[in-house]
Order: C-alpha cells, then sequence, then structure tokens
C-alpha cells in the first residue's frame, strides 16, 4: 500500500511540475494569438494555420511518438537497474530524431510551395518555409524530453515549454508587427509571424543542452555497479522504432485530420455556394478562435499522460498490475474532476469568452461561438482519450489506440463532408463531427483498456458527484453573470468575477459532496497542510 501510494504521490508530482508551465504557456499561446489576428488578420491567420497544421503533421512524426517510446525505454531500464543501458538508449535516440529532424526541414522547406497548393492555400508557402527549421530544433527537444521523463524529471520539459511559449510570442509579434509597417503583403506578414515558433524552439533547445550538460556532469562523477550487458544499437533502434511507431501514427491520425480540416472545411464551403476568401475566413474564425480554446483543458491536463506512461511502464516491468490499475484510475479521477466544470463552463460562456478575448472582432466572433458551444462537450472524451491512449500504450497494446484514432477520424471526415455544405448545419458540421470523432475513440479505447487490465473502467467512481458539482458551480456563475450582473456585463471585470465564482462553487460543492476528499487532497504538493485546512474551515463532507 505504501508503494502504491509513492507511486500516486510520484505521479501528482510530475503533474504539479508540468501543470502551471501548461497553463502559462496556453495563456500566452491566446494572448499572443489575440494581438497577432489584429495585426495579420483573418485572412492572414488562415495562411498561418494551415502552415502550422503542416507542420504539426510533420512535428509528430519527428517529435512526438519517439520521445514516448525513449522514455518508456529508459522508465523500464531504470526500473532494471540498467543505469548504463541508459546512456546507450539515449545515443542511440538521439541520433535518430536529428536525422529525422533534418528530413523533415529539409521537407518542408524546399518543397513548401507544393505543400501550400495541395491544401489549396498557395499563399501560405512562405510560412511553411518560415517555421521548417523548427522541426530540427524540435527533435532535439523532443529527444532530450524523453530522456529526462524517463527519469520521472518533468521540470526540463516544463521550464523549455515555457521559454518556447515566451520566445514565441515575444519573437512572433515583434516579427509581425515589422513586417505589417513594412507594407508587406498579407501572406509574407504572416510567415513572419510564424517564425516566432522557430526562435522560440531555439532558445527551448539551448535550455535544455544546458540540463543536459549538468545531468551527464553530476553523472559522471558516479561510479555505478551494473553487471547488465549493453544491449546492441541495433536492437535499441529496433525496439525504439516498434515502440514509437504506433505512438507515432495514433498522433499523426488526429494531426492528419487537422490538415485535412484545412482543405475539407474550405473546400466543402466553397460547394455550398460561398467565395473562397469568405470560406477561408470562416474557417479561421473557427480554427483561430474556437479550437484553440476546446484544446486548451486537454493540453492542460496533458502532463498527467506525460507522467503517467513511465509508471504504467515500470509497473509492468515489475509485474504490479493492481499498483498499474491504482495509477490509472488516480489518473481519470484527475481529469475528469478538471475537465466537467471546464467543459460545461465553456459552453455556457462560449460567446462571453470570445467577445472578451478577442474584442473587435464581432464578425469572426459570431462565427466562432456557437461552434465553441458545440465543441465544449467533446472535451471531456478528449481528456479521457489521452490518458485511456497512454496507458494502453504503456501496458504494451500500442495498436489498439491508432486503430481507435483511425476510426474516430473516419468517423469526423466523413460527417463533415456530408454535413457542411448543408444550410442548416454549415460551419458547425465541424464541431458535431469532433464530438462523434472523439466517442467513438473513446468507446473503443474504453473496451480495450477494461480487457488488458482487468475491468478498468474510464469513469470515475465519483463521476455523478463531479457532475453534480460541475453543474451546481456553472449554474451559479452562469445566474450570477445573465441576471445579476445583466446591466453591468459590459464591464472588462464582469466576465472573470463571473468565472472566479464557477470555481469557488466548484471547490465548495465538490467537498460538500465528496468528490474531492481526503485521499485526492494528500496526493496533492504539501497536501497534508491543504487536508488540514479544510478540516479546520469544515469545508469537507
Amino acid at each position: 500500500m505504501q508503494k502504491q501510494g509513492r507511486e500516486e504521490k510520484k505521479l501528482m508530482s510530475g503533474v504539479a511540475i508540468l501543470m502551471p508551465a501548461s497553463l502559462f504557456t496556453k495563456i500566452i499561446g491566446l494572448f499572443y494569438k489575440i494581438p497577432l489576428i489584429a495585426i495579420v488578420g483573418v485572412e492572414g491567420m488562415a495562411y498561418f494555420l494551415a502552415a502550422y497544421h503542416i507542420y504539426s503533421l510533420l512535428f509528430v512524426l519527428s517529435a512526438t511518438g519517439l520521445p514516448s517510446a525513449l522514455s518508456l525505454c529508459v522508465a523500464r531500464a531504470l526500473a532494471k537497474g540498467e543505469k548504463r543501458a541508459v546512456r546507450r538508449i539515449f545515443s542511440v535516440s538521439l541520433w535518430l530524431f536529428l536525422t529525422l529532424g533534418v528530413c523533415g526541414t529539409a521537407l518542408l522547406f524546399f518543397f513548401a510551395p507544393a505543400l501550400a497548393r495541395r491544401i489549396s492555400m498557395a499563399d501560405a508557402a512562405a510560412a511553411i518555409a518560415a517555421i521548417a527549421p523548427s522541426l530540427f530544433l524540435a527533435a532535439f527537444t523532443g529527444a532530450t524530453k524523453g530522456y529526462f521523463q524517463g527519469f520521472g524529471q518533468m521540470l526540463p520539459t516544463a521550464l523549455s515549454e515555457v521559454c518556447e511559449a515566451l520566445g514565441k510570442l515575444i519573437f512572433g509579434l515583434l516579427f509581425a508587427l515589422k513586417a505589417k509597417k513594412a507594407g508587406l503583403p498579407t501572406p509574407t506578414v504572416a510567415a513572419y509571424a510564424i517564425f516566432g515558433i522557430t526562435v522560440g524552439m531555439l532558445l527551448s533547445a539551448l535550455l535544455l543542452c544546458a540540463f543536459l550538460t549538468v545531468h551527464f556532469f553530476r553523472a559522471k562523477g558516479k561510479k555505478e555497479k551494473d553487471a547488465a550487458e549493453l544491449p546492441r544499437r541495433r536492437a535499441l533502434l529496433c525496439r525504439l522504432v516498434a515502440l514509437a511507431f504506433p505512438i507515432t501514427v495514433s498522433a499523426s491520425v488526429m494531426s492528419l485530420v487537422s490538415l485535412a480540416d484545412t482543405a475539407v472545411i474550405s473546400a466543402r464551403l466553397q460547394s455550398a455556394g460561398y467565395a473562397p476568401a469568405v470560406a477561408n475566413a470562416m474557417y479561421s474564425s473557427y480554427g483561430n478562435l474556437a479550437v484553440p480554446l476546446y484544446n486548451l483543458v486537454p493540453a492542460l491536463l496533458a502532463p498527467v499522460t506525460l507522467s503517467l506512461m513511465p509508471l504504467i511502464a515500470a509497473a509492468f516491468s515489475k509485474r504490479d498490475l493492481e499498483g498499474a490499475r491504482k495509477i490509472l484510475r488516480t489518473a481519470f479521477s484527475l481529469v475528469t474532476l478538471a475537465a466537467l466544470p471546464a467543459s460545461l463552463g465553456l459552453s455556457i460562456f462560449a460567446a462571453p469568452i470570445l467577445r472578451f478575448l478577442y474584442r473587435g472582432q464581432s464578425f469572426a466572433v459570431s462565427l466562432a461561438a456557437p461552434a465553441l458551444s458545440l465543441l465544449a462537450p467533446a472535451v471531456l472524451p478528449a481528456v479521457l482519450i489521452g490518458v485511456a491512449g497512454a496507458a494502453l500504450q504503456a501496458s504494451g497494446r500500442t495498436g489498439l489506440p491508432v486503430a481507435a484514432m483511425a476510426l474516430g477520424a473516419g468517423v469526423k471526415l466523413s460527417l463533415e463532408w456530408i454535413l457542411l455544405p448543408i444550410d442548416a448545419v454549415g460551419l458547425l458540421a465541424a464541431p458535431i463531427s469532433t464530438l462523434c470523432c472523439n466517442m467513438t475513440v473513446l468507446l473503443v479505447e474504453g473496451v480495450a483498456l477494461s480487457r488488458a487490465m482487468g475491468g478498468v473502467t474510464l469513469l470515475p467512481k465519483d463521476l455523478f458527484r463531479q457532475l453534480a458539482s460541475a453543474a451546481l458551480s456553472v449554474a451559479g456563475g452562469a445566474s450570477f453573470y445573465y441576471f445579476v450582473l445583466r446591466n453591468a456585463r459590459a464591464q472588462i471585470w464582469s466576465l472573470p468575477l463571473s468565472l472566479a465564482l464557477c470555481g469557488v462553487l466548484f471547490l465548495f460543492f465538490a467537498c460538500r459532496t465528496g468528490a474531492i476528499g481526503k485521499e485526492e487532497l494528500l496526493l496533492l504538493p504539501a497536501g497534508e497542510h491543504v487536508y488540514a485546512t479544510f478540516q479546520k474551515i469544515r469545508l469537507l463532507k
């Protein structure tokens, strides 16, 4: 029991380090896009988003699946006490990552015009070329993050993400402003803006270089007793590829779907009679305003997945199935507790939040708000998919998430193709198809996980209490905003105050209903003090 408690505490420790960094980077991402839309314009942001989606697909191929595979290999080697093997795993991985990074950068840079034409946005070529060097840098940062995550060290990942986000914000806006003042055409301004991502990635790589230098300098002076035979490089390479391939394919399916959205949404809207410029503006409004807010919660809860995979992999290496189940149940409870109020709040407050963030973009907000309200219910299945997929991959069932994602992608693209040209549906086909996609993936992964781990379910035992607490808190905050503040809703403080009230009410109701109890609080950093404080003020049930 104590051992399981330590593993759960380790999970929460990793989450506690990564969560603030994720929150900070996502807030920066939102505030980065708000002035960027004003500088580049809605049309220019369509080119920005198209280039970013192409980059994201290749980023997944070169720097997403492999870091996860690397962290799993490192965690398993450490669990077996094979410390010398860890260094060889990293060296083999690094060469593989950098080779893929060079190939990806060359592909984007030299074939930018052809890629832009393939997605029906020829003017996006300059933006695609500007972001190309990021792939090489992402390959290095991905290898380094995966290495540290295998040790359970999440601080390098957290700080590098903050550094990357700050670089993107500062340099992206500076470059865009400079291009705008110079009177350059909109596609070129978009290219200058997206080059900020490349600079941010460079700063992140330099920071991780410093972490690696310190890490290896400290390890150099330690004499390690390890009689295990070093694995052959070719065997390690094969193992990495075998682990990374399904993870990469699983992640790339949804990146490919996002890229397909770029072409499908615009093309199908045009087939319904919209002019190309209007169709691109509609797509840009949805992709640049609604989707980032929808992605905010899954991205913030991604640290749970990053912390979960090495722990589950280590538990399976030790054949500790019960320990793996308990870690997984804790993860599901944590993400559901956060995602439920966020999903309900995002749906109810969609229009006020978008108006608050994107002042002066009334046309884009009018298109994005209904779409965001329909997209918000997809948040909960999205975060559960992330945790379930990580658990399946860590347990060795790497092909199942791939099959689930492929099936969900087929559902999404089919529904979009059918519904987008229908006048009564139009752009709302995109969020409807996303929700259906997520539910399909969740169903498949849920069945697979139950079979793989002996009856583990995706939904926590306190789901009804969590749902009731979320519904009551959002209802209270919405009533305050729409009725009590109906004469003051134009004030800049009214929405933040109402959202803060939702948070306070959720904490109160969750504690009073038992959705949050002693077990959950003690897992937090300084959990003993938090629990003692809540007891003192009689907040707990």
